[in-house]
């Protein structure tokens, strides 16, 4: 009976299935448009409500009788079964009721046709999976625009910072252009220190893009939000680096915002750059002057043509009467390349001349307005999608506009929602992977490393899903309604997230929170009311309680709870039977797992990652159809379930960073259908699994074995165990048994795909014959970190596509040379990495290659200490030495195209090679530290490093002297000078160099540079701190500082001194005075700060009262006074003598 029911079910669900996907027919058949979208909520209701309720019930009879554990609750009453029947049968009723209140005629649903769409999942092609298509037609103005990056002309006029935009219609590709001039080697050269991307959009918030530019100039998140914070750390990084940044797709007009901004990013090196892509000529005007404005053309029709032939017809050969259609179709396009490229993407899948003929009659083509055009077209690509392609693409519109999602998070939630689903021989992981790089392929989707949308993709999936998707950050609540399915809230409180479920949530099928901050305050509703819930995610949130009441949520397949502070999971959850995706992952808090967790059999996917769990359920081994098991990153795991061999549909195990595991569990070998392993733990524990047990595991990818300490069956009986592994990146880390390495790496011989190997604690006297030999041809980047005793060293240099080496800790190793390069010297590499090679004494020249490291960038050498010499690098950029004897640093003299220098802790150098800095004309940033001997500079020399624009002197404690001539240095735009208390410097000199630098950082001592007189010349500073003592807190805070423009002088007692006469200017913006014992008044000259914008006064104990001058700093927004006992008294809100004087200023902190 419940079958034929559901059969019934079926049967409309399919048919009203058809009639959504022939929308535009039947509107034209009945001309109700009304009916057409009720019938659009029937579809959903059917499929998700009725099939969907009777799916679940038959699931938890098929548990309830074959589970060893007691049955799971009764959703529907399992012991009435009856009431389930008339219940279904109830709501198949009422969906046919409502059917018959919408059709006109009830027989059309017995005649419909299939869905005839052009676009099928065999179109799909791997070559265009990543929108890898050629650029065509755009070298030229890629040309143009490389070189405004590029040319060094005289930026006076615009200050150390250059606006370039670039201007044009949607469609254009004004970020494609953007992303070649990005990307060429000229600028990644050019912008060697930082080149950042962000997409901007049409909310222009000046601080959330000085947070993204900080991440991405930092590689960290961050999260500071005040604006001032925010800033200073922004500064802090940019600071004296010659950066390109890129704002694509600007919308903002408001040129205070825009000031707020470029104000922030004026901190970087002479020759910074920022790139702006718009559609407006008026933001550009607003951000950028006329003479750096691109406006970009549209394509000629011959490589409007090419581009389109490219996607119509890829590597076949073209039909002549199809492309002379397609030469009409493109000339109607109008020079636009996304019209072109979707257009052909849409017809490479027909080779009917009648279809073709049709999209060339279109009435698209009457449209006036070419941006119109350009959406109009895309709709008519969107039209030929496949339903289930429809779906997928319409629900990218979910999400704030420029959210960048990964590839399979988003798959994940297409088939959570049901748009996806297995067919055939194909799982629905494979055919939502399919979808997807289809969606690609027509740029519905653009995806490098995450997927991201055009934005006229975005307004059109934003067009065809009308309300069915809701977004808080672009919608308003009162546009959510009926037919409002999909609900994304992000950084909402909570009545608004109430008020938006309030409007329609008993269908609801995706709620996503995230930086929403409920901790307890966790809606009931999503648990009371939400009850058809297919895709939850609660990240971000601080919760910390999951409420028993989950259980609810019977139709759930997607649960996201991860980055809260959930310490125990409720045994609830596990009385979810459809859950398919659970992520839990960076709960810190969380150390264990419900002990029923083998209930939920539905679960595909669990994301454990980032937490403290110690034990796992031994019931998570009969999650039979689990695929994804992710436990990174848990160092607290001790042990892993002994029957994890039964689960025999896992195909990703991750167990990286778990280091407490000592070993891995017998039977890993009947994990047949495992293919990512990325750590493999062998130990000698009696329930140990052998590492023999890989060799029949066809992985791929990257993988480390690491044996732990009671490791010593150090053998796999000559069995090549990683020879049939496809794996690009192999980690072996020994234990350190020199007995019995060199057997067992023999036998970890990987195969000769292998990319990327690192070998550490390796102790056998000698590499096996495959390292010797070098049979892996394909190696791009080796380590061998702690090998010691092994002599000779592979002879690396025969390696044609190696472009990173690195030693380290390799004891044993005395010389490079002849044997070390081969017969090939190292023709790929770019980075080398030598560290703590305490024997290496001698690195030669060669004689027998025609050129030694002709591609070498970047050195890095630390700890070497008996090295004292290194050949000639007619290429290298970068170069690090550290920590080695000073006389290796004769040999740079000779490196002439080395552009950053950094010398740390070289103990023994008393001074600089005479004549080797004179030769560094490519030179552009200096660093000296922590050279504790170092008494002098060549200061005739420094005038030859006319590129120099960084110099960074520091903790050089007998330093004497600094080169006058430092401050002459044209390109110079950054100094920092802190830790050389020795230093003496006349103050003319020092007055010259901060005021010919545009940023700096200097910390000198009163007693050796006397400033008297002097303050009134300095017309750049913007910072001072000025302290009565000399002691390492000072200098601390100092070190910590982000300022630019600063100057700091310790063991200055007499302030009036500084300043005799009034300045004719002054930038000065930040005045400390820290610590001065004898200051009974104020400086006089304090009246004469007209910029100042903070004044911080502390621990000067008898300072007696503030000047009545102070009262004329109308710029004065923050004042301190701390440890000023008498100073506080007269400073008292309303009542102190000197409150008068004080009290316009905004913020006045007096503890």
């Amino acid at each position: 009976m419940e079958g034929a029911l559901v059969a019934t079910a079926r049967f409309v669900a399919d048919k009203v299935t058809i009639l959504v996907q022939l929308d535009q027919k039947l509107k034209a058949m009945t001309g109700i448009e009304e009916k057409m979208e009720k019938l659009k909520q029937m579809s959903t209701i059917i499929d998700m409500d009725v099939v969907d309720c009777y799916d679940t019930e038959t699931l938890r009879r098929h548990w309830s009788s074959i589970s060893s554990f007691e049955p799971v609750r009764d959703f529907f009453s399992s012991n009435n079964q009856v009431v389930f029947t008339s219940r279904i049968s109830d709501m198949i009723q009422v969906v046919t009721n409502s059917l018959d209140s919408i059709l006109l005629q009830k027989s059309i649903l017995l005649n419909l046709p299939q869905s005839n769409s052009h676009m099928s999942l065999n179109s799909y092609r791997e070559t265009h999976s990543c929108n890898s298509f050629v650029v065509i037609g755009r070298e030229l103005e890629k040309n143009k625009i490389v070189n405004m990056l590029t040319k060094d002309d005289n930026e006076s006029s615009h200050g150390t910072l250059k606006v370039i935009t670039i201007v044009g219609m949607g469609g254009l590709g004004k970020t494609t252009l953007a992303q070649l001039a990005f990307n060429d080697e000229g600028v990644k050269a050019h912008f060697e220190s930082s080149r950042m991307w962000t997409v901007v959009g049409a909310e222009f918030n000046p601080v959330k893009i000085m947070k993204s530019v900080l991440e991405l100039a930092t590689d960290a998140p961050v999260k500071i939000s005040q604006i001032d914070s925010v800033r200073k750390n922004l500064e802090k990084t940019l600071s004296g680096k010659k950066f390109l940044l890129v704002l694509d797709d600007v919308w903002n007009k408001d040129p205070l915002k825009w000031g707020v901004l470029k104000a922030a990013l004026t901190c970087g090196a002479r020759g910074s750059k920022i790139l702006v892509t718009t559609r407006s000529q008026q933001v550009s005007s607003i951000m950028g002057s006329s003479n750096t404005t691109h406006q970009l053309q549209q394509l000629s029709g011959y490589d409007c043509l090419s581009l389109f032939k490219q996607f119509a017809f890829g590597d076949e050969v073209a039909d002549r009467t199809l492309m002379e259609i397609g030469r009409k179709i493109v000339e109607k396009c109008g020079g636009v390349p996304l019209a072109a490229i979707s257009l052909g993407s849409m017809l490479r899948s027909s080779r009917e001349e009648t279809y073709w003929s049709s999209v060339l009659k279109s009435e698209i083509w009457q449209l006036g307005n070419e941006e119109d055009k350009v959406l109009a077209v895309l709709k008519l690509s969107y039209d030929t999608l496949p339903p289930r392609s429809k779906k997928c693409f319409a629900f990218a519109s979910l999400f704030p506009k420029n959210t960048r999602i990964a590839k399979d998070e988003l798959i994940r939630l297409w088939i959570a929602n049901g748009f996806i689903r297995s067919e055939g021989n194909f799982d629905a992981e494979t055919n939502g992977k399919h979808v997807f790089n289809d969606l690609v392929m027509g740029l519905f989707f653009l995806f490098e490393d995450k997927c991201t949308m055009h934005d006229l993709m975005r307004d059109l999936a934003r067009s065809v899903s009308a309300n069915i998707y809701w977004n808080s950050k672009e919608d308003l609540v009162k546009h959510s309604g009926n037919r409002t399915y999909h609900l994304h809230l992000e950084s909402s409180d909570i009545s608004k997230i109430t008020q938006a479920l309030g409007k329609k949530s008993l269908y609801l099928r995706t709620l996503i929170l995230i930086h929403c901050y409920l901790y307890v305050n966790l809606p009931a509703i999503v648990f009371s009311e939400l009850k058809f819930l297919r895709v939850l995610d609660l990240s971000y949130n601080g919760i910390r309680e999951v409420p028993t009441s989950i259980e609810n949520l019977i139709h759930l397949r997607y649960l996201n709870l991860s980055r809260n502070h959930i310490e125990v999971l409720p045994d609830s959850v596990t009385l979810l039977p459809n859950l398919q995706y659970l992520n839990l992952s960076f709960n810190h808090g969380l150390r264990q797992l419900p002990k029923e967790l083998g209930n939920m059999q539905n679960l595909w996917d669990f994301n454990l990652s980032g937490n403290n769990i110690q034990v796992l359920p031994d019931s998570i081994t009969l999650l039979s159809n689990l695929r994804y098991l992710n436990l990174s990153f848990n160092v607290e795991l001790r042990e892993l379930p002994k029957e994890l061999g039964n689960m025999q549909n896992l195909r990703d195990l991750d167990l990286q960073r778990d280091f407490r595991l000592t070993h891995m569990p017998c039977g890993l070998s009947q994990l047949t259908n495992l293919r990512s392993l990325p750590l493999f733990i062998a130990g000698d524990k009696t329930s140990a699994c052998s590492i023999i047990e890989l060799e029949d595991l066809k992985l791929h990818g990257k993988m480390e074995i690491k044996f732990s300490n009671d490791y010593k069956n150090y053998s796999c009986g000559g069995r090549k165990i990683l020879k049939n592994k496809d794996l690009n990146e192999l980690c072996l880390e020994f234990n350190g048994s020199e007995r019995y390495d060199n057997d067992m790496l023999d036998d970890l011989c990987p195969n000769t795909s292998l990319k990327k190997l690192s070998i550490w604690d390796y102790m056998s006297p000698q590499f096996p014959t495959w390292l010797i030999e070098l049979q892996l041809p394909k190696l791009v980047e080796v380590s061998l970190v702690n090998c010691r005793g092994c002599e000779p060293i592979p002879p690396f240099g025969n390696l044609q596509f190696l472009k990173k080496l690195c030693l380290r800790s390799m004891a044993d190793f005395t010389q490079m040379g002849a044997e070390f390069y081969g017969y090939r010297g190292f023709p790929s590499l770019q980075e080398l990495f030598l560290y703590e090679m305490n024997n290496l004494e001698e690195w030669s020249e060669s004689h027998g290659v025609v050129e030694l490291f002709p591609k070498l960038q970047s050195l890095k050498i630390l700890g070497c200490r008996k090295l004292k010499s290194m050949p000639r690098l007619p290429r290298i950029q970068h170069l690090d030495i550290s920590c080695c004897s000073g006389s290796i640093l004769s040999c740079i003299g000779g490196l002439t195209s080395l552009s950053v220098l950094q010398v740390e802790k070289m103990n023994d150098m008393t001074s600089l090679p005479s004549g080797w800095i004179r030769n560094l004309t490519s030179l552009t940033e200096l660093q000296i530290k922590g050279c504790r001997q170092l008494q002098s500079l060549p200061g005739d020399e420094m005038q030859y490093l006319e590129m120099l624009r960084s110099l960074t002197i520091e903790q050089c404690y007998n330093l004497a002297s600094f080169p006058s001539k430092v401050g002459r240095l044209s390109s110079l735009c950054f100094l920092r000078l802190r830790g050389c208390p020795s230093i003496i410097l006349q103050p003319e000199e020092l007055v010259e160099i901060l005021n010919s630098v545009h940023e700096f950082k200097i910390h000198i001592c009163g007693n050796k540079v006397n400033l008297s007189g002097q303050l009134q010349y300095l017309h750049k500073l913007k910072k001072l701190s000025l302290c009565g003592a000399h002691d390492e807190s000072f200098t601390y805070n100092y070190k910590i500082g982000n300022e630019i423009q600063k100057l700091t002088i310790c063991c200055c007692d007499e302030l009036e001194s500084l300043m005799t006469t009034e300045p004719t200017s002054s930038a000065l913006q930040k005045l400390k005075i820290n610590d001065i014992s004898n200051l009974t008044t104020l400086p006089e000259w304090l009246q004469h700060l007209k910029s100042l914008h903070f004044l911080s006064i502390q621990d000067c104990p008898r300072l007696e009262r503030v000047p009545r001058g102070l009262k004329n700093l109308y710029m004065l927004k923050r004042l301190w006074i701390v440890g000023c006992p008498q100073l506080k008294s007269r400073c008292q809100r309303e009542t102190g003598e000197d409150w008068p004087i004080i009290s316009y200023v905004p913020y006045v902190h007096i503890p």
